[in-house]
């Protein structure tokens, strides 16, 4: 039992991309855009891992938070939060449809 409730709070603690854009997905978006990231949409099925990739998939960023191996090792939990909660995703997907990402005009 120690170890699930462990786990459920690394989870829940690490910053997981499922989570952000499953509860906040504007924030999702808009930390993508203050990151310059490439992406310009997320799409809600699998969002967590493309929160992920899309952190990745922009020009280069300082910081602890920002190095590969965390965000390679977030894309894989949320890779399996994700499929936990793809029925729920997959109606988001079609009731909502994609998260857009716009970028921030200078």
């Amino acid at each position: 039992m120690k170890q699930w409730i462990a786990a459920f709070l690394t989870l829940s603690l690490s910053g997981c991309g499922t989570i952000i854009t499953l509860y906040n997905a504007p924030k999702a978006a808009d930390n993508l855009a203050g990151w310059h990231s490439y992406c310009s949409q997320i799409p809600r099925v699998y969002s967590g891992f493309a929160y992920g990739y899309c952190t990745m998939d922009a020009p280069v960023r300082y910081g602890v938070h920002d190095s590969a191996p965390i965000a390679a090792a977030d894309m894989l939990l949320s890779g399996i939060a994700d499929t936990l909660v793809l029925p729920y995703t997959i109606y988001q997907q079609n009731e909502l449809g994609v998260i857009p990402v716009k970028r921030r005009q200078r």
